[in-house]
Parts: structure tokens; C-alpha cells; sequence
């Protein structure tokens, strides 16, 4: 019976050989090449760009190193590539390798149930993925290493409790309970004021956006090292910086003597409307060959713009084919 329900293709084998995190991950990796594939906007190479946020709302995850982990497992295992864009500056973008997934077609079902089953890296493994977001790839000389021995020390025993936190440094007291102070509190504190400093005279505001999302992430991770206090303060310096550079907006050089500014829609009537004029200002005054770095800033636009429940999903992928239709080269 046939059945007016949407399908997403997926490769029936891996059904047995990965985890459900895995399995879902896979399938939106591939539902997404789908989508840009009939847009006919896929990447030469085959890659397409998906903001970390997005993985984040559709797993219900809080805590953005989750959906990293899943990733990273996908990655080591060879069923996706994971790429920097431009300059490694902004978010990644995936290629999704079939011709891994196509070497588990003439292995019977049988044999697949009876292998080890592909599970998500867990948290306390921490192995390099190709984010620039993330904190422990960043640490200058040995505060990686620092980091890993100091959380191995804490995480023997998963119940942190008082009784079994091993004291390795001195003691303080942080939300009237005495806990271990770490020993990367003031490399944290160092490197989060030095990227807030950084992040607030950052004049170009897509590089902002992305500087926002890896602040917020290494506030994220600095939140093992640093008291709760200190976490909020961090938080709320973020927040005013990025408030100001809301408020300024994004500034489009057109040519030598104009310069547009984008303002930040309040609603999604707002937003169409800038879309609208963000268009039509770059096909009157921008040469033709900036028009792909202009499509490419317009999409992280647009998609900082769904973070902020501006826009929905929907608005947000008829934005963008919008924009790639009017800059295509």
C-alpha cells in the first residue's frame, strides 16, 4: 500500500552496525545532502555546511559536546569527513563517504549482529575532532595534556562525590561545598578574557558569530575548572559584547565608496525584508565574483538568525535557496 509519508534514504546494514545516536546522526547527515542535492547547491567536492546549533536542537542537546562526540565517532570510523571552510574560521562542513558505507553491503546481517555494536565516543575520551571550536584542541604548549590528566584524575570514580574526588591541589570552596580546584583555572581564566577581548573588537561580524559560538562553547568546557560565579560573569561579559554587535549589524562593503548595513530583524516579516534588500544591493552594486563569499556570509547570517527563533527551519532553508539562487555564479 503506498503511503503519503516523507522517507529519508538510508544504507540498511548500518541499521546493524551503529548506535541509535550514530544511526540518527548518519541519517540527518544524509537527509541533509539530499536536500542540497536536489537544490542542485551541493558542494563540488560533495560537502554541505549544517550549523553545529541544528545537530544540537534536533538531539535535544544542551551541551554541545555531545553532538561533537557523535560526529567524532562517525568521523574515526570513516563514514564521514568532517572539513574547515575558508581560513578554518568558520563552522565545518561534511562529506559523507560512501564508499565506506558501500563496503558493508556484501556483509550478511547475521554476521553484522554478531560483531560489537558501533558505539558514540563517551565524554571522558575526548579525542581530537576537526572543530575550531573546540577548547582542547586550542591549548597552547601542554594544557591539553594538563586538561586530560587533571579530568582523568577527577573522573575514576563518576560519582563526584566529596569522599572520592581525589585531592590533587588545594582545596576551595566553590557553592558552599569544598571541591578540587584545578590545575588549568587560571589558564582557563586567561584564555577566556583573552578571546572576550578579542570577540569585542572583532569588527567583522560574521567572524563575531563564530567567535560568539566557540566563546560559548569554551565557557562551556571552563565550567569543570571555574566556580559558578565566575562562569556567570563570563557569560554575561558574552552576552553585552554580543548585544553590541547586534546593534551595530553587518556591514556589506559594496564598493569602494558604499557601505550596507544589515540590520538585525526583530520578527520573520523583518527578516524577509532584509533578505530582500541584502539582494538586491549585492546584484546592483557587487561585482559577479564576490558574489559566492556574499552567499556564503548570507547563509551564516541566516542561520545565526534561526538560533535566535527569529525564523523557523523552514524559513530558514527557503532563505537560503533565495540567496543561492540570485548569487549563483
Amino acid at each position: 500500500m503506498d503511503r503519503n509519508v516523507p522517507f529519508t534514504r538510508n544504507p540498511t546494514k548500518l541499521m546493524y552496525v551503529l548506535d541509535s545516536d550514530l544511526w540518527k546522526m548518519l541519517s540527518i547527515l544524509i537527509q541533509q545532502e539530499d536536500y542540497w542535492d536536489n537544490a542542485k547547491k551541493l558542494n563540488a567536492d560533495g560537502s554541505f555546511y549544517k550549523p553545529m546549533s541544528e545537530f544540537a536542537q534536533i538531539f535535544r542537546k544542551k551541551n554541545l559536546q555531545d553532538v561533537r562526540l557523535m560526529l567524532q565517532t562517525l568521523q574515526s570510523e570513516g563514514f564521514i569527513e568532517v572539513l574547515y571552510s575558508k581560513g578554518g574560521k568558520q563552522a565545518n562542513y561534511y562529506r559523507i563517504c560512501w564508499n565506506k558505507i558501500e563496503a558493508y553491503n556484501d556483509i550478511p546481517i547475521p554476521q553484522l549482529i554478531n560483531n560489537p555494536m558501533l558505539k558514540t565516543t563517551k565524554r571522558t575520551t575526548k579525542k581530537s575532532i576537526e572543530d575550531s571550536t573546540a577548547l582542547y584542541q586550542q591549548m597552547e604548549n601542554d594544557s591539553t595534556i594538563l586538561y586530560q590528566q587533571d579530568r582523568d584524575l577527577i573522573v575514576r570514580d563518576c560519582t563526584t562525590t566529596i569522599d572520592n574526588i581525589q585531592n590533587i591541589n588545594n582545596n576551595t570552596t566553590i557553592d558552599n561545598t569544598t571541591s578540587t580546584k584545578s590545575l588549568l583555572h587560571d589558564a582557563y581564566k586567561d584564555r577566556l578574557d583573552s578571546l572576550l577581548s578579542d570577540y569585542a573588537n572583532e569588527s567583522d561580524y560574521i567572524l563575531a558569530l563564530d567567535m560568539y559560538s566557540s566563546i560559548q562553547n569554551d565557557i562551556e568546557y571552563a565550567g569543570e575548572h571555574l566556580s559558578t560565579d565566575e562562569i556567570e560573569q563570563y557569560q554575561s561579559q558574552l552576552q553585552e559584547i554580543s548585544s553590541n554587535h547586534e546593534q551595530r549589524g553587518w556591514n556589506i562593503q559594496l564598493n569602494e565608496s558604499n557601505v550596507y548595513n544589515v540590520k538585525t530583524p526583530k520578527n520573520c516579516k523583518e527578516f524577509f525584508g532584509t533578505i530582500y534588500r541584502l539582494l538586491s544591493n549585492a546584484e546592483l552594486y557587487i561585482s559577479s565574483d564576490r558574489w559566492n563569499d556574499i552567499a556564503e556570509n548570507t547563509e551564516k547570517w541566516i542561520a545565526h538568525q534561526r538560533n535566535n527563533d527569529i525564523i523557523s527551519y523552514d524559513h530558514q532553508q527557503e532563505a537560503i535557496e533565495k540567496v543561492y539562487n540570485k548569487l549563483a555564479s
